[in-house]
């Protein structure tokens, strides 16, 4: 067997085994995500009745604010689908990383190439994962404004001019956040591209 012979049967064994190593990794990372959302949606359901038990229990008495319970429920699912949505997020990156080297071989331009690759969809998926994020404390903020201004009293008062104060802000705050991460982005990936 010559030397080139030799050399091709050590780089198709070595690709042999990283894509099986890769595999097994990723179908247990692919696991450890179900059972987290698996997780994730028995603690909703435990938060729901636990909720729906203080309700109930608190029905009879004067305190005021009963919906506040409903909105801390909401506000748990929301985080909790947010979550998943992330752990979604993390099994696309994984795959993809896992995916992109051994299509290119073990060749020092081709790993250079596709990590350039690999950066500009890390960079897509994290700004997937920040608009996530940003939008969820936009619909919560939203959902809190709009509850406390639906509450006997509120109407007409300082506290409703204080609850549309609080929600302009935050709105502006967040449109602030998606510029940055936009002109982020935009850095990095003209990095990444010069690389």
């Amino acid at each position: 067997m010559d030397n080139n012979t030799k050399a091709t049967k050590t780089e198709a064994e070595a690709t042999c085994i990283f894509n099986n190593g890769a595999t097994m990794i990723n179908k247990g990372f692919e696991r450890a995500v179900e059972l987290s959302k698996t997780s994730l949606d028995l603690a909703v359901e435990q938060n729901a009745e636990v909720l729906a038990s203080v309700k109930k229990a608190l029905k009879s008495s004067p305190l005021p604010g009963l919906f506040m319970f409903d909105l801390a429920g909401s506000a748990f699912e929301s985080c909790v689908s947010l979550q998943k949505s992330l752990l979604d997020l993390a099994v696309e990156q994984n795959n993809a990383v896992a995916a992109s080297i051994p299509q290119h071989g073990f060749d020092a331009n081709n790993i250079k190439a596709s990590l350039n690759t690999l950066v500009q969809q890390s960079v897509d998926r994290t700004v997937v994962a920040q608009n996530l994020v940003l939008n969820f404390a936009a619909k919560q903020t939203k959902t809190v404004a709009e509850t406390v201004k639906q509450q006997p009293g509120v109407s007409g008062s300082p506290v409703e001019t204080v609850t549309d104060s609080v929600q302009r802000g935050v709105d502006t705050v967040l449109a602030a956040q998606k510029e940055i991460l936009n002109n982020a982005t935009k850095a990095v990936k003209a990095t990444a591209a010069k690389a």
